[in-house]
């Protein structure tokens, strides 16, 4: 399943055909890259974004310099197009003489009991093109402050997992759109809450020990407790414009500011 990230990346309503380049020799392809624009979050400010996921080579081509062509090219039609920057996990032995930084986000959970947390008066459907606006007003709720939160947008294919094995909900109370979650089994993928008393309540229909994807400055982080913050050498970023990455940057490497995190589109739901 993971074969049809890719797929699922070209159907997006953002995908550039431009930013998906081939290598070949003699006619056939071996090597792809793709470039997948996102907007994100950035110390409160929307910046314009491309990232870099996958790169492949065919194995009889590889340490032959067709992917650092396939990267080099890849960034230079993105800077053409006005992106800010590119972002993305991979191999931090490699990425970083294509001016890749490291360490530049992470991610984040909390393990919650939901044992004491009452069951409330929820309703729960599958999202629908009308409660898209109400579920993007939800994610600058609950996901504004986050540095590299990736802004969903308004396209249901966002929205809706391809993965059968993952739940995707939104929570009514009274009609009116309070919540929305991707979980699988007690595992919430993805998790916005209007408030504190509705996120306990989610937590306890999802199960009596669940895990929330929750960053220390998600809106929701504070109806449970401090979620725990990770991050790695091989989340990086390769600036391409002025932006407020620098700024934020500067703030982590000196220990002022939490690294962010992304939550990852629907397409990655397939490597579950």
């Amino acid at each position: 399943m993971v074969a049809l990230i890719p797929t699922l990346h070209r159907h997006r309503c953002r995908f550039d055909p431009e930013l998906s380049l081939v290598a070949e020799v003699g006619g056939q392809i071996v090597g792809h890259v793709l470039f997948s624009p996102q907007t994100i979050r950035i110390l409160g400010e929307n910046v314009e974004t491309v990232n870099l996921s996958p790169l492949a080579v065919a194995p009889e081509y590889q340490k032959q310099g067709v992917g650092g062509a396939l990267v080099e090219q890849g960034h230079a039609v993105a800077k053409a197009k006005g992106y800010a920057l590119s972002f993305l996990i991979g191999h931090p032995p490699y990425y970083p003489r294509f001016g890749y930084q490291q360490k530049a986000f992470g991610s984040a959970s909390l393990k919650v009991s939901t044992a004491d947390f009452t069951g409330g008066d929820l309703e729960t459907r599958s999202p629908t093109e009308a409660a898209l606006p109400f579920l993007h007003d939800l994610w600058l709720h609950e996901e504004g402050n986050v540095d590299f939160a990736i802004d969903p947008s308004a396209d249901l294919m966002e929205w809706l997992s391809p993965n059968p094995q993952i739940t995707t909900q939104v929570y009514l109370r009274g009609g009116q759109v309070v919540g929305y979650a991707r979980t699988h089994g007690d595992k919430a993928h993805y998790f916005l809450a209007r408030d504190g008393e509705t996120a306990r309540q989610m937590a306890k229909q999802i199960g009596a020990e669940v895990e929330l994807p929750l960053h220390p400055y998600s809106a929701s982080a504070s109806a449970f407790g401090t979620p725990e913050h990770s991050n790695w050498d091989a989340a990086m970023v390769c600036p391409f414009a002025p932006s407020p990455f620098e700024d934020y940057y500067s703030q982590v490497q000196a220990g002022a500011h939490i690294q962010g995190r992304p939550i990852w589109g629907v397409e990655f739901d397939l490597s579950e």
